[in-house]
């Protein structure tokens, strides 16, 4: 009986996980991100948190290193219903360039979510 209770609690916990990052990374899917970045902080794996004034916003789908010239007052975007995020630069004219896109990188395809 105690092996099939564990079994059974590991099981309950793996789906739970599994449930879960499929709901947040649909919520992200259908998400718009449109702002200016406040502050960055790295975590120990080397990727960034961005901050949209006080509001953390957490990346379920996409990662962003710290080596890929990220830094504060650049412009974070997404669509909703997109499938990719792109970061904006100013160059010297005050105008808003392409830095990086980053595609996806999330447990679940992203065709999963148009249910």
């Amino acid at each position: 009986m105690g092996k099939r209770y564990f079994i059974g609690i590991i099981s309950s916990i793996v789906l739970f996980i599994f449930i879960n990052t499929f709901i947040r990374s649909r919520n992200e899917y259908k998400i718009k991100y449109d702002f200016v970045i406040t502050k960055i902080t790295i975590t120990p794996t080397k990727t960034l948190e961005f901050y949209n004034n006080k509001e953390k916003v957490v990346l379920w789908n996409y990662i962003i290193s710290e080596n890929e010239g990220v830094e504060v007052g650049d412009l974070l975007y997404k669509k909703e219903c997109s499938k990719y995020l792109y970061i904006f630069k100013k160059n010297q004219a005050g105008k808003y360039i392409e830095h990086l896109k980053v595609i996806p990188s999330g447990l679940f395809p992203f065709e999963w979510f148009w249910m």
